[in-house]
């Protein structure tokens, strides 16, 4: 049974401000490597076709050009391209794709995966993938614990309980993400893995997954799917039907609710979602930027050159319009920069 990848593309990258904006969000940006974390994940899940199947992408109108420029920039012709009219959230998502595999592949399994996440073992994930495949054909909707390294606040937790199958284990709860204490407890006690986000699931058992939780939202995405129309080389969902769906999760709306929740763990592939500036990739000396008696700063520039003096622990990230200053424990934080300028009206800089 093949595996037909999802690529979820709809994030703002907000806490990626001001290098990630509405019209070039960080998927689409080159924050860790020669290529931009979509075209990573696009490969990641490629292994010629034995396995896996082209990618099917879900993202926002307004990126329809960029999706298409840089699928083609990597050598890869998407089997579908379906724009959201508006962001519903990952749970309209995951009906829309079990809803489109069910038409048009419906003997894969559908695994939806983030565009912009990095994973440092592309192999290792395919295999975990495979892993999760027999319980996902059996039924299951598997998603994918991720080994923790440290005891992190940033990320939702899956507890694991009794073995399915080799790797693969039953879901005993979903944890939201804790405070450091409970985090570390957490590593303490094993059997806890941080949530990912990547589901693996028969389009069959998902939409009677909604069926049962969801009616709303999967009879909304199915209907927004069916009465969707060509644009730029893509298939818009329906403006008004797609507005109208419930927006929620699938972590809320179906994996809390559900008994056929199951995870692969531990997932040990070197996985970052690159939530902040303190997760991605800088030279403090690269393209000229200078550091004096500085240690810990991250510097980034797509303009001018950055001079750092007798500072530590801070993230300093420029374009042309913006600057960034930060301390680096407040790296989560850079969203409420955001949220002020959406409240001040400077569309020009979001």
């Amino acid at each position: 049974m093949k595996i037909q990848p999802v690529i979820m593309s709809g994030g703002s990258g907000t806490r990626l401000w001001p290098l990630s904006r509405k019209a070039r969000p960080k998927q689409f940006l080159n924050l860790v490597s020669d290529r931009s974390l979509f075209q990573e994940t696009v490969l990641r899940l490629d292994d010629g076709g034995e396995n896996f199947a082209p990618p099917l992408v879900i993202c926002g109108r307004g990126h329809a050009g960029l999706v298409a420029d840089q699928l083609g920039a990597i050598g890869v012709k998407a089997a579908d391209i379906i724009l959201e009219p508006c962001p519903r959230n990952t749970a309209a998502v995951a009906a829309v794709a079990a809803a489109w595999v069910a038409g048009n592949n419906k003997d894969a399994l559908a695994l939806i995966a983030p565009a912009d996440h990095h994973v440092e073992d592309a192999g290792e994930f395919r295999r975990n993938a495979l892993t999760g495949g027999a319980a996902a054909a059996d039924g299951a909707i598997v998603t994918f614990g991720i080994k923790p390294t440290h005891p992190h606040t940033g990320y939702g937790y899956i507890e694991s309980a009794e073995e399915i199958s080799g790797g693969v284990y039953r879901v005993a709860s979903f944890r939201e993400k804790p405070d450091a204490k409970t985090a570390g407890d957490y590593l303490s006690k094993g059997g806890y893995y941080w949530n990912a986000g990547i589901f693996l699931y028969h389009p069959t058992t998902m939409l009677n997954a909604f069926a049962a939780y969801a009616p709303e939202i999967a009879e909304g995405a199915q209907k927004a799917l069916a009465a969707s129309t060509p644009e730029n080389g893509a298939r818009l969902l329906d403006e008004k039907i797609f507005s109208e769906t419930p927006s929620d999760s699938i972590d809320y709306a179906i994996m809390e609710k559900t008994d056929k929740a199951a995870v692969v763990a531990p997932v040990d592939v070197g996985w970052t979602d690159i939530g902040s500036w303190s997760e991605a990739a800088t030279d403090p000396d690269a393209a000229g930027h200078m550091t004096v008696d500085s240690a810990n700063v991250t510097l980034r520039s797509d303009g001018p050159v950055i001079g750092a003096v007798g500072v530590d622990n801070l993230i300093i990230v420029a374009t042309g319009d913006a600057v960034l200053v930060a301390r680096k424990d407040k790296a989560q934080d850079v969203r409420a920069i955001v949220d002020e300028l959406k409240r001040r009206g400077r569309e020009d800089l979001l």
